[in-house]
């Protein structure tokens, strides 16, 4: 028994050591201020906005970190709605820089769909390749 726990040990240390060094995240702001932090591995991944509290200027505000970061690589942030339409696209430059948009677009689309679920996605272009697109959080509007 004792032989077995001590294998059980050794091969979850080993397997502990074999998970990445590094890991992708992303930080959200509402007006300037940080509301969330998530990593690839986050769970939980809503953020609920009252209607009656979003001023026409809000704005939400990602910033996405790497690993290996591009500095003249084209990033977008995707929105799209509970049904996968897209709804909303926002062009940024490199890796570590901000991209914005306008929480009052969402909430125009809602009244205009009655949709309140919104998924948020970023993906990167470089000339050589296209990433594919990773669901960073969702929004709900109530």
């Amino acid at each position: 028994m004792k032989k077995l726990l001590l294998l059980f040990l050794t091969i979850n240390g080993f397997l502990q050591t074999l998970k990445a060094d590094t890991i992708d995240y992303w930080h959200v702001y509402y007006n300037n201020k940080k509301i969330k932090d998530y990593t690839q591995y986050s769970k939980k991944r809503a953020i609920i906005f009252k209607l009656e509290k979003i001023k026409s200027n809000d704005t939400l505000k990602i910033k996405y970190f790497r690993d290996t970061p591009c500095q003249d690589c084209d990033t977008y942030l995707v929105i799209e709605d509970g049904k996968h339409n897209l709804i909303l696209t926002i062009k940024g430059k490199g890796t570590f820089n901000p991209i914005s948009f306008s929480l009052n677009k969402l909430v125009a689309f809602k009244r205009k769909s009655n949709n309140d679920s919104f998924e948020i996605y970023y993906f990167e272009t470089t000339t050589k390749s296209r990433t594919p697109k990773i669901q960073l959080f969702q929004i709900k509007l109530q």
